[in-house]
């Protein structure tokens, strides 16, 4: 199973490719619009740097011009040479911007314009000394990136948009790995799937990046009260502390996501705890698909509700959350084992079809059991 913290990073890592590939295309709209509209002298032009600033991605304007970057005026070619493409920070703590200075520099004969200066996210600023280059002439572009809300492995770009027909988006590229001042090892506490009743601990080593004395960690608090986050000392004389985590017996059946925040003498620290308690009941299938239903027919499929347990268990009703399907239940086996019937209506509207059944029962840990469905009603239109 994977963490929400884990979810939430890898989101960020696609998004960030994402806007990089998108960045590529904006750029060249972008700043042809821009550098185009300087040319006519329209000074509202959509992505020009004007005084330095720097687009960011989603700043496109309403209409963009996708024809490309235009020519210079003039005789002769600009031709883009840069004196380096990516920088490589290392490893740095987090908490300090990380700063560099690319230079671009025109090698052509003809003027070369600097429009749009597009970033991967709004963590990274970038802005060009000068917009139109003589041959010869040189300009910087200025690129930082806040590390106080970036952790681990970190890659930003940087897209600018220029009239050399050769080089109509160059990609710069800041890489490196990113520390915070204080970590927790591990970050996330993942308890699986355990059976209900169980009561497990975890334990997190809480440490500064750098060593201090003073370091303190002050205090751990959470959320969820299933959950019990308890400081207590480290025992191998480093500085910092150990968490105890503890998923409680009264945790109830089905998925839980917590967050345990610890506030120290530096920065505070998050980490993730999840994890999935298996009750006596469970759902076999755990979702009905009615597939590809035809137009106004009706359709029949079954579940079963089966304890595990040695309690047994009343199922006292059933019901569904869209009106196009209907449910009961009957027993096979009374307190052990019980059959689901959904039955889609006649005369449902054609469409996706999706919701869920919740059987209610007399089991204090699942006094609800959710049963989803779904299917296509009508003929399929790919």
């Amino acid at each position: 199973m994977i963490s929400g913290m884990a979810r939430i990073r890898g989101r960020s890592a696609w998004r960030a490719r994402w806007l990089a590939r998108i960045a590529v295309a904006a750029a060249i709209a972008i700043g042809g619009a821009g550098l185009a509209a300087a040319q006519s002298g329209d000074p509202q032009g959509g992505g020009l740097m004007q005084g330095g600033a720097a687009a960011s991605a989603g700043s496109a304007p309403a209409t963009i011009d996708l024809g490309g970057m235009p020519a210079a005026a003039g005789a002769g070619a600009p031709q883009a040479v840069l004196s380096g493409r990516s920088f490589d920070f290392g490893t740095v703590i987090g908490g300090k911007p990380v700063t560099h200075v690319f230079k671009i520099r025109n090698a052509g004969t003809g003027p070369l314009l600097i429009g749009a200066v597009i970033t991967s996210c709004g963590c990274t600023a970038a802005k060009p000394t000068k917009t139109t280059l003589a041959p010869g002439e040189s300009s910087a572009i200025a690129a930082s990136l806040d590390t106080r809300f970036e952790h681990g492995p970190t890659t930003r770009t940087i897209t600018v948009a220029t009239n050399d027909l050769k080089a109509p988006a160059i990609v710069l590229t800041l890489k490196g790995d990113i520390r915070q001042p204080v970590e927790a090892n591990p970050a996330d506490v993942a308890f699986g799937t355990v059976r209900h009743g169980t009561e497990l601990s975890r334990q997190v080593a809480i440490s500064p990046l750098v060593a201090d004395r003073d370091f303190r960690v002050l205090a751990a608090s959470n959320g969820n009260r299933d959950i019990k986050a308890v400081l207590g000392p480290r025992t191998d004389g480093k500085p910092g502390a150990i968490l105890t985590v503890t998923m409680l017996k009264t945790m109830p059946a089905g998925g839980f996501d917590d967050m345990v925040k610890v506030t120290t003498s530096r920065t505070p620290v998050d980490v993730t705890v999840f994890g999935t308690v298996q009750g006596d009941l469970a759902l076999k299938p755990v979702q009905v698909s009615f597939g590809v239903v035809g137009h106004h027919q009706s359709a029949l499929q079954y579940a079963r509700l089966v304890n595990t347990g040695t309690r047994p268990v009343k199922v006292i009703g059933v019901s569904s959350n869209n009106i196009s399907v209907a449910a009961a239940v009957e027993p096979i086996t009374p307190g052990k084992e019980y059959k689901i019937t959904l039955q889609l209506r006649p005369n449902t509207p054609d469409g996706a079809l999706r919701g869920q059944i919740a059987i209610k029962t007399d089991d204090p840990n699942q006094a609800t059991v959710n049963l989803p469905f779904y299917g296509i009603v009508g003929a399929f239109k790919g």
